[in-house]
């Protein structure tokens, strides 16, 4: 199997985080020998918040406001994570980064300084309804209606530009998947798109 780099974008509620560890478990299933590298924006800005200090008080409070993480919180977090990680035969997935078009630089700069010379952009979508009703059951307190809509509207007004520029470019390759199925289907449709199948 070749070395693998995905991003994967879409709305909350469109199943990314369940997906990616389905992902993960077929490479690790099917490329037992090659380690991943999985970041994860929003685990990684939870862990800043739960520092004592400055500049952890300053995000949890960003966070707490449900407002955006400065480009220089969020390209940093992502930088440090892939130099610590990285080694160089790994694959790669990316959860949650780039959501604005700052950050889209970052991305960019990090694939062609890892020479990843391939990277598979995965956009699972799902309406705004679905993702309403999806998000609701989770039942979450700061979660309702109109919220949510708040912030599916922002994220598709951040990333849909972001996402046209990655089809314009060589090294990436963006797939399209209908989020609006079983998980099972998703799964498999996702695997195929990537050519593991």
């Amino acid at each position: 199997m070749n070395q693998l780099t995905v991003v994967f974008l879409g709305p909350q509620g469109c199943g990314k985080g369940t997906q990616i560890e389905l992902l993960k478990e077929y490479l690790y299933t099917h490329d037992a020998g090659r380690k991943v590298v999985h970041f994860e924006m929003g685990k990684q800005l939870r862990e800043l918040a739960s520092r004592d200090g400055y500049t952890p008080e300053k995000v949890r409070q960003v966070l707490s406001a449900g407002e955006l993480i400065s480009y220089f919180i969020s390209s940093a977090q992502f930088s440090n994570y892939l130099i610590d990680h990285m080694h160089g035969s790994e694959h790669l997935i990316v959860d949650g980064f780039p959501r604005q078009a700052d950050q889209v630089p970052a991305l960019h700069s990090a694939m062609q300084f890892y020479d990843r010379k391939k990277t598979f952009v995965i956009c699972i979508n799902i309406s705004d309804d679905e993702a309403v009703a999806r998000l609701l059951k989770r039942g979450r307190h700061d979660d309702t209606e109109e919220s949510i809509r708040h912030r599916l509207k922002w994220s598709r007004e951040e990333t849909i530009p972001n996402i046209a520029w990655f089809r314009t470019q060589p090294m990436y390759e963006v797939v399209d998947i209908d989020g609006e199925r079983s998980t099972d289907e998703v799964h498999a449709d996702i695997v195929a798109r990537l050519g593991l199948a």
